[in-house]
């Protein structure tokens, strides 16, 4: 009988957490209450009128409720004591209908929650943090609940509200290896991957400065501060790697180039040969090696960019651009497309002001139009407010040419056969 009891006022206690006097936080006028039988409909799936033994136990305990003054009954016409019409909460026994469905206001969580997302907010320096819990907080004191992506189970909400905390105040480099952020925020090397992994890239897709549609998983992580695995770079060209203890490595005699850790390469000292004049990024790894391969010259080191770059990447391109000095030429060559625009204004927003665009411009958008594919209004909506970008003012002229001809162009399409 109790379990029914709690079970009616839980469901009572739902509708009333969902209305609107609830969220203006008012005091409650209107009465909250169940169909229990109406026109064949109910709110209550358990009240089956074609089942004897569960209706008058349910009606049992309704009637209870309302000899203690917590809910009012209505009977259906001829049918009294029989079958429930709807049963209602009285206003006046709302802390008591709390006190006996065993449960917590709503009202006092949410105020409890708030108070610690602002807390996590104020000592979190990652903007992306910053911004997905100000939204929390936005929709939390507006509709005293949380939105419904987040944790509803209190511990669940302590450990999402541990990894937004940790990841939030601490510096995205060096990166954590995500197990090892587990044990150490959660103390368990899986339970980030099996309760919060999915959580977070979704907040991360939304709330990361960046435009993320095209980013895969371990890309968004990276801009957090987590790695599945470490992250490698690839560059080709004369250069020469020196480590504190004295040991070196010249890399120009090798065609493909090299790999190094992210570890590895925040160590060592990156030196250009005198004969180095350029030094060219390049978005897309099938361009990477086509132009080391192919069209390989002493003068240039070429590095792969691969797309939206972690911090760490970011840290090791301001590496090769201290090394090339004011005597290189500083290149970067991705589609001609709204990504490789927004990279190429982070790179040089980020990175070095002096790096410029390489095969970007109109003649070679006009040169391979064949192989240009269509893009939708969407996309135009996205591509426009880059001609008002102050570090893709020379792209203008090539921005407005793909809106004038809705075509967009893969700089694979760049490539020899």
């Amino acid at each position: 009988m109790l379990n029914l009891e709690s079970a009616m006022l839980n469901a009572l206690l739902d509708r009333y957490e969902r209305s609107r006097g609830f969220k203006e936080n008012r005091s409650q006028q209107r009465r909250i209450q169940l169909r229990m039988y109406v026109d064949g409909k109910t709110d209550f799936p358990a009240y089956d009128i074609e089942d004897s033994s569960a209706r008058t136990a349910i009606n049992e305990a309704a009637k209870k409720l309302a000899e203690q003054g917590v809910i009012e009954l209505e009977w259906m016409h001829g049918q009294e004591g029989h079958i429930l019409r709807r049963i209602a909460l009285r206003p006046q026994a709302l802390a008591d209908a709390y006190h006996r469905g065993g449960r917590k206001p709503l009202a006092d969580t949410a105020g409890q929650l708030a108070q610690r997302l602002r807390q996590v907010q104020q000592a979190s320096s990652a903007p992306w943090a910053r911004r997905y819990l100000q939204e929390e907080l936005d929709f939390l004191e507006k509709n005293r609940r949380p939105r419904a992506a987040f944790p509803a189970e209190a511990a669940e909400q302590k450990d999402w509200l541990a990894v937004l905390e940790m990841l939030g105040t601490r510096a995205p480099e060096p990166p954590l290896l995500e197990r090892v952020f587990s044990l150490r925020c959660l103390g368990n090397s899986k339970a980030f991957e099996k309760y919060h992994r999915a959580r977070l890239l979704g907040v991360l897709r939304k709330a990361l400065p960046l435009d993320t549609e095209e980013m895969n998983e371990e890309e968004l992580l990276r801009q957090s501060g987590l790695e599945k695995y470490p992250e490698w770079f690839s560059f080709c060209g004369a250069v020469r790697l020196t480590w504190p203890d004295g040991k070196a490595l010249d890399i120009a005699p090798l065609g493909d180039g090299v790999q190094i850790s992210a570890v590895d390469a925040s160590q060592v000292q990156i030196s250009f040969a005198p004969q180095v004049r350029c030094l060219l990024f390049v978005e897309n790894k099938a361009n990477y090696f086509d132009t080391i391969r192919k069209h390989p010259s002493p003068e240039r080191v070429v590095v792969f960019h691969g797309g939206c770059y972690s911090p760490q990447r970011g840290r090791f391109f301001q590496q090769l651009c201290r090394a090339a000095g004011p005597q290189v030429q500083l290149l970067h060559w991705g589609d001609i497309d709204c990504g490789g625009f927004q990279m190429d204004s982070r790179l040089r927003r980020e990175i070095d002001p002096r790096i410029r665009p390489w095969r970007m411009d109109v003649e070679q958008f006009r040169a391979h139009q064949e192989q240009a594919e269509p893009f939708s209004e969407a996309y135009a909506a996205k591509l426009e407010p880059l001609l008002q970008d102050p570090w893709l003012q020379d792209s203008r002229e090539v921005i407005q040419y793909m809106l004038r001809y809705h075509l967009r162009l893969e700089q694979e399409a760049l490539l020899e056969g």
